[in-house]
């Protein structure tokens, strides 16, 4: 009888061990997984709430994000678009009476960071656009012109080097190289 017991045991033994083996543990690492995988969910939507405003204003929030997407989208225009970008100021420019010389676009070149990696938007290349532009306009004009350019980020466009030079011939007008950075996004 004690062999009958001893074998009765090793079969109930395999048999535990098979279960556990095949059934069990495998569960409970999907179980396991399952649960990580919740709570990543439960994260990422609590981020997202914190990020467009909470789930009561979600449809408004969702429309004022799409509408701040877009606006991302025409201050980064892509390379292909960057002539609408002179276009553009060239228009802004006439809106403020400033009388557009010349405009030389120069080479793009990609922006990196300090550890010299390429910066990226919307999996797109960040590069810049360097633009030299000669003005003749009056000094209020000019001032309101480069104010316009500096803060309108619709598209993103930086000062950056402004040279007045008075002019008897154009009086009460001056003359004006102004150095611009115009972002654009390329492949």
């Amino acid at each position: 009888m004690n062999k009958n017991k001893a074998i009765t045991l090793v079969i109930f033994a395999a048999i535990i061990g098979l279960f556990l083996q095949f059934i069990y543990l495998p569960k409970a690492g999907e179980v396991k997984r399952l649960g990580a995988e919740y709570r990543d969910i439960q994260t990422d939507i609590a981020e997202l709430y914190n990020f467009i405003g909470g789930e009561e204003k979600l449809k408004d929030n969702l429309i004022k994000m799409r509408d701040y997407v877009k606006g991302l989208e025409n201050a980064f225009p892509s390379e292909k678009e960057a002539s609408n970008a002179i276009k553009q100021l060239n228009e802004e420019a006439m809106g403020f009476k400033v009388n557009v010389i010349s405009v030389k676009p120069g080479d793009l070149t990609s922006y990196t960071d300090a550890r010299g990696s390429q910066l990226k938007i919307f999996e797109y290349l960040c590069k810049s656009m360097p633009l030299n532009l000669s003005v003749e306009a009056r000094y209020q004009a000019l001032g309101e012109f480069l104010n316009k350019i500096e803060f309108d980020k619709n598209p993103m466009i930086s000062v950056r080097k402004v040279e007045i030079r008075k002019d008897v011939n154009i009086l009460p007008k001056i003359r004006a190289d102004i150095e611009l950075n115009a972002c654009v996004l390329g492949e």
